[in-house]
């Protein structure tokens, strides 16, 4: 009885060991440090939840990249499942990770819902929304309007606007190229005045009295230009959605038209639908 004991207790042990070794290598290789300190207050839950999440945020583990499973980590980190078990279910609640049926647990895209209901730049929407909002500017420029702007913007072709080129990105993850053009008062906005205010939308209102009442919006797929898969990084094959808005201010005046095209997998838009009768 005591050599099956033995036994038993040997075998346990090699599987252990050879999921730790595992484990290792697969941490060691995506630079991940999965340890949690019991001796902590945090609960051993949250410790781990925070650890696989950073190596989500820091790229280690891109989209699409397996999880260890939650029995390989339970024996590797001395943990129990249930703990395990609860520190992925929080994160698949934040949507970092989704799990399929039989197969596992994979890091997922996440993506920045847009509600169309109300009028709202990207910064306040992508903080509303949980992500922590960026931007590169590319260009802030006077440019004559050519005759799409100049029609959106009513006024005469040739007319210099205000041309804002910007990379916007989400928990920095490049997210859209953006192209606004603001109407020819504006022009003296400038890439200082932009990077204070944090908001193009605070700027103007900040330096012209302009707020945005509402605005009209057109959505549309298509293939990346070069210029965008190279800015966006987007994998080949993947469309992008390319949105064109005009915005009004609250006398119905146009001052800004803006070009968008965002990365399909990073963004989504979401509205809500109301029979006419109520029914």
């Amino acid at each position: 009885m005591a050599s099956s004991d033995a036994t038993k207790r040997v075998t346990i042990d090699q599987k252990v060991v050879e999921v730790a070794v595992r484990l290792a290598n697969a941490s060691a290789a995506a630079h991940v440090d999965l340890a949690v300190d019991k001796e902590l207050p945090t609960p051993a839950y949250l410790q781990l939840r925070d650890k696989l999440r950073g190596a989500i945020d820091s790229g280690a583990w891109p989209v699409g990249h397996a999880l260890p499973s939650e029995r390989d980590l339970a024996l590797s980190l001395a943990l129990s499942r249930m703990t395990v078990r609860r520190a992925f279910e929080v994160l698949v609640d934040d949507g970092f990770v989704e799990q399929r049926q039989g197969s596992g647990t994979y890091v997922r895209s996440r993506r920045l819902e847009q509600t169309i209901d109300r009028v709202i730049g990207f910064t306040d929407e992508a903080r509303l929304l949980g992500f922590r909002p960026g931007s590169r500017t590319l260009e802030v420029a006077g440019v004559e309007a050519e005759g799409v702007v100049a029609a959106a913007l009513r006024c005469d072709a040739g007319s210099v606007v205000l041309r804002v080129v910007r990379i916007r990105t989400a928990d920095d993850l490049p997210l859209a190229l953006q192209v606004a053009y603001l109407r020819p008062q504006m022009t003296t906005l400038t890439a200082e005045a932009l990077a204070r205010f944090g908001s193009l939308y605070r700027a103007v209102a900040a330096m012209y009295g302009v707020t945005a009442a509402r605005a009209r919006q057109t959505i549309g797929a298509r293939l990346p230009t070069p210029e965008e898969r190279s800015l966006l990084d987007v994998p080949a094959g993947l469309p992008v959605l390319a949105l064109e808005r005009t915005t009004f201010d609250e006398r119905d005046v146009p001052f800004e038209y803006v070009r968008s095209a965002y990365r399909g997998d990073r963004y989504s838009l979401a509205l809500d639908l109301r029979s006419p009768d109520g029914g």
